[in-house]
């Protein structure tokens, strides 16, 4: 091979498979999209599959990036270890990218199933053991996660705690695990916490609590309204929680016992949360666990003052006690009401949270995390780096 061959072949770009179950509304997905916009087609050829082509982020797949719909079932699917190993074996990616738990086992089957020799990287975005304690079936999936897990090339962890699990409890090698926060698109937040929020209570003389995420039993929002509702009973202020899922009508039922039909509100979906965050008293995140808090960062990129569950894992690695947010123990809705009404009642804290949130928020720089990934990805696949 002449020495001309030999170096376009070294900077040919590095075939990039992307898995995905889908593109729903969710922070993974949203960091996901986020990191394939930004990274360096020169050296990356990105395809994107996904389980199910669907999800309110599907506008925002870059459109450079051709799509799969590997047309899986919305329950467990075994078709798409053959359907996902077949893509494999048609498309030769030298390195393949799966994010979410699911994908992460299916991925790693398919690859077994297709003899390639693609690299694989898996994204743990939360805590197993949390995660097994809500939805069940935790023997079998710690199971599936020991036994397949080791064959990945490395895994990528949102947080040291994740980590630090997946060393201690499932087994894995250090050497395998590599902690990446999720990255956050702190110009595109900032740009779109300028907007107005369209919401009339914005327009009123009281404080507005603001909340976001699915409405699920992990965020806690239970007992964020719980919490508010003592709070309301010091404070005349509104709760914002915005997101949609399967506790929509029981939210609904507790606000109305609760009384605080006038002050509390579930707004669904936004496609601009970020206008709501910024112009929020506080932020709150009740979750019972996380594997991060986007959230929490994009709230800290707004200057919004942060009350936040010191939940396993994430909120105690971005967020600094009464310095960058209040923490306070999760499924506590007395101590998530004192947190409220400290941020409420005290002017200088207010001011202290909200001068150290953005310069907080940097380390988690979209573009500072995508070059760690590029680094990653170029060195197994071993295409030259050229950053």
């Amino acid at each position: 091979m002449s020495h001309h061959a030999r170096a376009l072949e070294m900077t040919a770009p590095c075939e990039l498979l992307v898995v995905l179950p889908s593109v729903g509304g969710g922070g993974a997905e949203r960091a996901a999209l986020d990191l394939l916009r930004s990274l360096d087609r020169n050296q990356f050829h990105i395809i994107l599959a996904l389980f199910t082509k669907e999800g309110r982020f599907l506008p925002q797949i870059p459109s450079d990036i051709p799509v799969v719909d590997l047309q899986g079932r919305q329950s467990y699917d075994v078709r798409l270890i053959w359907r996902l190993a077949r893509l494999i074996r048609e498309r030769q990616p030298q390195v393949v990218f799966s994010v979410l738990r699911y994908a992460n086992l299916i991925t790693l089957l398919a690859c077994r199933l297709s003899g390639s020799p693609a690299r694989v990287v898996v994204n743990e975005q939360n805590l197993p053991s949390a995660e097994f304690v809500l939805f069940g079936g935790g023997a079998v999936k710690a199971s599936a996660l020991r036994w397949l897990y080791p064959s990945a090339a490395r895994v990528t962890c949102i947080a040291q705690g994740i980590a630090r699990e997946l060393v201690e409890n499932c087994g894995l090698s250090e050497k395998l695990i590599q902690v990446l926060p999720n990255p956050v698109d702190l110009e595109r937040v900032r740009s779109l916490g300028q907007v107005a929020p369209d919401h009339p209570w914005f327009q009123l003389q009281q404080p507005v609590v603001v909340a976001v995420g699915r409405l699920h039993r992990q965020k806690g929002f239970d007992v964020l309204i719980h919490a508010f509702a003592r709070v309301r009973r010091s404070v005349p202020c509104k709760l914002l929680i915005l997101g949609e899922g399967s506790l929509h009508q029981e939210l609904e039922q507790l606000i109305a016992r609760e009384g605080l039909g006038e002050d509390a509100q579930l707004v669904g979906f936004q496609e601009n949360p970020y206008s709501y965050m910024a112009h929020a008293t506080t932020f709150v995140l009740s979750s019972r666990y996380e594997g991060f808090g986007n959230v929490l960062v994009e709230a800290l990129a707004l200057g919004t003052p942060v009350v936040s569950t010191r939940c396993p894992v994430g909120p105690e690695e971005i967020l600094e006690a009464d310095q960058t947010g209040i923490l306070v123990p999760p499924e506590d809705e007395a101590a998530l009401a004192q947190g409220i009404l400290r941020v409420l009642q005290e002017p200088r804290l207010r001011a202290t949270l909200s001068s150290n949130g953005p310069p907080r928020a940097e380390v988690y720089r979209l573009e500072r995390i995508a070059a760690r990934y590029q680094t990653l990805f170029s060195e197994l696949s071993g295409t030259i780096c050229a950053s």
